[in-house]
């Protein structure tokens, strides 16, 4: 049972690392559909309703029914990917600084470990320990990232 279980942590931290290795790619692909929304919707405005709809609106433009699902398709895209990076904001924000900057350097700037380890101004196998309670730290907050 408990080999299992480290199993599945691993590969929870296998999930969250990919995460946070993509992060400026998802903030690009963010960048791009918005841009892509405002070229087929100009003036593109979305909004939550309480009872969970989302209503998509254009400025005094009407949609017709292709538009609207392809619009709906790439706002769907837009915040898979916008509640990806602003979790990993938030997640970050809440590190001490050393973790944070370990973050930044090994996954965001797609650094090596020796790399890393030059950057933060410690051993390689000090920064394996900072990498194992970082992540530890944010797989408590980003857990909900591994299912999207």
């Amino acid at each position: 049972m408990n080999g299992s279980l480290r199993k599945a942590e691993k590969d929870e931290i296998k999930k969250l690392e990919t995460h946070l290795k993509n992060y400026t790619t998802y903030k690009v692909a963010i960048s791009i559909i918005k841009k892509q929304l405002n070229h087929l919707v100009p003036g593109f405005v979305s909004r939550y309703e309480v009872d969970g709809r989302v209503t998509i609106e254009s400025l005094g433009e009407e949609l017709d029914r292709l538009s609207s699902v392809k619009v709906l398709k790439l706002y769907e895209e837009w915040l898979h990917y916008h509640i990806i990076v602003t979790s990993i904001d938030e997640a970050i924000a809440e590190l001490d600084e050393t973790e944070s900057q370990f973050v930044t350097s090994r996954y965001l700037k797609g650094k090596t470990i020796v790399q890393t380890s030059f950057d933060l101004g410690y051993s390689e196998k000090y920064v394996f320990n900072i990498r194992k309670i970082t992540l530890k730290k944010l797989l408590i907050s980003l857990r909900c990232l591994i299912y999207l």
